[in-house]
């Protein structure tokens, strides 16, 4: 039986679409820019905004529904 929870294509899927979410967001003509802006309403480090926008990590709940709520996402 195939474990949903740590299913490889689930994390990459989830992970761009975040960093989707981020740039629809935080529209920035660049990844720099874009990760200082999201860095000071999200009150987190730029470096962990790149991180997500280059899909290296996960972000917690707290910042997806802060993002989604900040992208006007239904």
């Amino acid at each position: 039986m195939k474990n949903l929870a740590v299913n490889a294509d689930h994390a990459s899927a989830s992970r761009r679409w975040f960093r989707n979410m981020l740039w629809r967001a935080f529209p920035a003509p660049s990844e720099h820019d874009l990760a200082n802006k999201a860095a000071r309403a999200l009150d987190v480090s730029p470096r962990q905004v790149k991180n997500w926008l280059r899909e290296e990590n996960d972000a917690s709940l707290r910042y997806v529904t802060a993002v989604v709520m900040l992208a006007g996402a239904e």
